[in-house]
This record gives structure tokens, sequence and C-alpha cells, in this order.
């Protein structure tokens, strides 16, 4: 997921037949690997379009229980998903940890130390992907993060110099004030400057150094090696012979620095990982985890190299200053559109330019969040959702259409399925984790999916409408 920051923008101007339950016949064959078709994804079956959720906690929900797993959670919500349509989850393929306990960040972690993997989080992955498999669930699976919430770039680089400490940018406390009369029950608030918490900026500068510091990526290479070469516990696949995994995807959201430095820098890396995984995983699809935020020249410079299959995009209207979500007026909802509208057609034209297909695979917006201003906490589940219902009408119908006029995105990725979760319910297990759809850096409940909202209904819908569309333009083929 993104930062928290406002962002200054350079932007210049299902499987698709799902049945409503589970069953065996949905299961991916081990040989029906997705393929690029220019500006389309196929598989054997035929045309592909994405109707995908995040569910990054994948790993650490399928794991034991002794590890803060809750497989019977897992479950549920992945059914949940499959009878909506659902048939792509991004998830995490990595976490890191660290020498002592760290703050803002998936516990525990899948690994300890460079090389020290936590066996049992890792069948966690294992299981996870083994029960997508079965749903005719594919995966994006993220190899490393930008962000605090997983570890990601920020620990390569304090384990590569020493255990350095990282300076974390203002992230959500659970343990903050104002508490609940229940222990381990919220609500917590976001670190400041006043609890040590740094600037943005100096965060991002000190996770940047991933582009540049070799023995940072030797420990990252060295985990895309072991995940790679992983084989599932459960049905005993290779992770790069399972079809499962449409995507080994970089990382999430790594920044761009500035022009000179991306040419020097940003854009070597981008090349020698997607080159290194390519190498190792012919028969999958490569995606760098790009927001796109950063305008045409980098949305091309990144995405335009042989070995990166497609590009992706990231939408972000609250975080970059686009609406507010306690105007309950229709103004800031109309700015939201209007944006959001203007940058999928932007970006689909950069995609078109470079004759790659984009993938939206982040997108949220809070509930009327007005409704909760005076109470207790900011993000109970109670409120209502008009806003974030018609602007998810708006986005996930602009791509629709994108795709049908011949466009370049191939389905859309909301942020993040929460399911059965809910703020006002939420228990702090004995990592100190709730599992909200919002990773542990956020406020939790911010952009939660629940299992009764009217967004997973507009998500179906989506899967509905393309598959009806794919089966009159398909050639004759109906997309399993």
């Amino acid at each position: 997921m993104r930062a928290l920051a406002v962002f200054s923008l350079a932007l210049t101007s299902c499987a698709l037949v799902i049945e409503e339950q589970p069953n065996s016949k949905r299961a991916i064959d081990e040989n029906d690997f997705v393929r690029v078709d220019g500006l389309r994804l196929r598989t054997d079956g035929g045309l592909y379009y994405i109707t995908g959720l995040n569910y990054w906690a994948c790993l650490n929900l399928a794991a034991s229980e002794s590890q803060g797993g809750n497989y019977s959670r897992l479950v549920l919500e992945l059914d949940q998903m499959a009878a909506k349509g659902v048939n792509h989850l991004r998830i995490m393929a990595s976490s890191e940890g660290a020498p002592t306990t760290q703050p803002f960040r998936m516990n525990p972690p899948l690994m300890n130390a460079p090389g020290q993997y936590n066996e049992e989080v890792f069948e966690g992955l294992d299981i996870c992907l083994d029960e997508m498999s079965k749903r005719g669930m594919r995966a994006t699976m993220t190899l490393s993060n930008e962000w605090q919430w997983s570890g990601g770039f920020a620990q390569y680089i304090s384990w590569a110099t020493n255990n350095t400490q990282i300076p974390y940018p203002s992230s959500w406390n659970m343990t903050k004030k104002p508490q609940r009369a229940i222990p381990r029950t919220g609500w917590g608030d976001y670190t400041t400057t006043t609890d040590g918490a740094a600037l943005y900026g100096e965060f991002e500068s000190f996770a940047n150094q991933m582009y540049t510091n070799e023995i940072a990526e030797g420990f990252y290479k060295d985990h895309i090696r072991t995940v790679l070469s992983r084989r599932n516990t459960v049905n005993g696949r290779l992770y790069t012979e399972d079809p499962t995994i449409m995507t080994w995807q970089l990382a999430n959201e790594p920044q761009s620095i500035d022009l000179i430095s991306n040419k020097n820098s940003f854009y070597p890396w981008v090349q020698r990982i997607s080159a290194f995984i390519r190498e190792r995983a012919p028969k999958q699809l490569i995606s760098v985890g790009l927001e796109s935020k950063q305008g045409e020249l980098v949305f091309k410079s990144v995405h335009n190299l042989s070995t990166v299959d497609y590009a992706t995009s990231h939408l972000w209207v609250q975080n970059w200053g686009y609406y507010d979500m306690y105007d309950p007026t229709g103004l800031s909802l109309l700015i939201a559109q209007t944006f959001a509208k203007q940058f999928i057609k932007d970006t689909s034209r950069w995609a078109v330019d470079i004759g790659k297909p984009i993938f939206l695979e982040e997108f949220g917006m809070a509930r009327d969040n007005w409704l909760n201003k005076n109470k207790e906490y900011p993000y109970l589940s109670s409120a209502s959702t008009t806003h974030k219902d018609t602007y998810f009408k708006t986005v996930i119908g602009a791509v629709m259409d994108d795709f049908k006029k011949g466009g370049a995105y191939i389905g859309t990725s909301p942020w993040a399925y929460g399911g059965v979760w809910r703020p006002e319910t939420q228990y702090m297990n004995e990592f100190g984790m709730v599992w909200a759809g919002d990773p542990p850096h956020e406020s939790p409940g911010w952009y939660d999916l629940y299992d009764t909202d009217e967004a997973m209904n507009i998500v179906h819908r989506q899967q509905q409408e393309m598959s009806k569309y794919l089966e009159t333009h398909n050639n004759g083929v109906r997309v399993p």
C-alpha cells in the first residue's frame, strides 16, 4: 500500500466465469500459465480479465496458530471472495524482521534475519497458494516493499549497515492513547515527531539506498532465489512451475528519486532485478509494483523493458490530496472522480504507447467518516459507504470501459479485503496483530473492504459484466 504523505503528481494532462461457490472444477490446471498477448492477458481458455483484491496478509493468516494464524478465517474469506467472482489476489511473498522487536510491521515475519526463515510462516504461504488454486484464484507475489509495514527496503538497508536504526515516519501505534477499557482492543493513534517519528522524505531516502547498496541487494536476491526455488509443502509444486502464481512483483510501490538519480540508480535496479527473476521464472509474468503517480517519463522508463510484462498503477485520491473523507458534500467526491478518470485515461495511453497492458492493482476510499468525526474512533465500520460506493462504480467502470474500447487496462484490484474483521471487535493477538485490511502502519479500518460492504457487490457485478462481454469477444471460447 501507499504512504500517508500527500504527493505532488507529475501527470501530463475475472477468472471471468466463476461459480457462486468454490469447487474443484475451477482449480487451476498445472500447465495453464497466464501470458501476455499484445495489450491483453490470455490463459488456455482465452482472454483473461482480472477481478482482483489485495489480501496481503494471506501468508500469516494461513500460518499455524502458534504463529498467529487463523485458518478458519482464511478459508471463510477465500470462499467469500470466490463467491464474488474474484480471480486474483495480490499478496506478500516477503516480510522482514530484525534482531530486536520492530514496530509497525507484519509479525511474525517470514524472514527473521538474512537467510533465516520462519518455516511455519513459509508454510502459511504454501497453504495460501494451494487454497487459492482450488478456487481458481491467481496471485501477484510481492517480493519486497518501499514502506515499513513489512520491513522491506528499510530493513534490508538496516541489515546491510550493521543494524542501523530505521527512521520510521508517522505510523499507527496500537498502544497509544486513546485506549479502550478492555486491554489489547485498541484504538491507538499515529506517532508524531514528539514520539520520534521522522519525516517521510527522510524515511524514503533511507529506504531508497536499496537501489545502490550491494550488500542489501545481495540479501534481497537471496530472498528472491529462496522463494522462487521453493517447493510447496502442501501440493508439491515448485513455485516457478505453479501457474497459480501469475506474477512476481519486484516490490510494493518502489519510489523513484529524481531524473538524474533515476537514470543512475532506480532504472538500472529495475532492469537488474527483473532480469534476475526472468532468468529463474521464465513461465511467469513480472511487474514492478509502481504507482505510476510519477508521470509519463518515469512510467515509460520503468515499464518499457523486455523483462517487465505489464505496467501497474495505484490510485489514492485521499492520500494524494484529491479527497476529504470528512466532507459530506458531493464536491470532494466529484474532484476525486474527475481525477481518477483522468488518471486512468492517461496511464492507459502511456501503456498503449509502449505496447503493454496495465493493471490497476490498488485503489480505495474511506467510508463516510464524517459520520465518525466526533465519535471514539474515526474509522468505525458503522459509517455508511455512499461516497465509497459511487467512487468504486466510477473507477471500476472506467477500467471496464477502457478494456472494451481497446485500451490497455486489464482489470482492477481494490485495497484491501478485511473480510470478517471489524475495528469494533478487534483484539490484538500475542504478536500485536489484528490483521485488518489496512497494514500495521496505518489506522485499522481506513480502507478496509468488509464482507457485507456494497463495494463487494460492485466487484461482483464487474465480474458478471466482463464475463458476458468476453463470451462474445473471445472467439467463441468461454473463459474458465
